[in-house]
């Protein structure tokens, strides 16, 4: 998945779960601030996150994310380690951990 289509299945996720108006959605809007997200919003969010992509967040990385952007960067981050444990299986012969 690349960098454009996370952003853009967050942005599906931010309007269609939590009715925000995709114009206020930019990489820099803080989620708390600016489009007004609590913490049990946050976890709907990446409940959201894990049935898209079958990642889990860890709870102490994700107290770290302010801002759409922060979001983005570690969908992707996550999305890179899987995809290195699967190449690296297929390298080997082997099955991905």
């Amino acid at each position: 998945m690349t960098r454009d289509e996370i952003y853009n299945h967050l942005v599906e996720i931010l309007t269609g779960t939590f009715e925000l108006d995709a114009g206020d959605i930019n990489p820099d809007a803080n989620l708390f601030e600016e489009l007004d997200l609590d913490s049990i919003d946050m976890v709907d969010m990446f409940v959201e996150i894990h049935a898209l992509t079958g990642k889990r967040i860890d709870a102490e990385i994700a107290k770290s994310i302010r801002t759409v952007g922060d979001v983005v960067d570690l969908v992707e981050r996550e999305l890179a380690k899987g995809d290195g444990d699967a190449a690296a299986a297929a390298d080997d012969g082997g099955e991905a951990s």
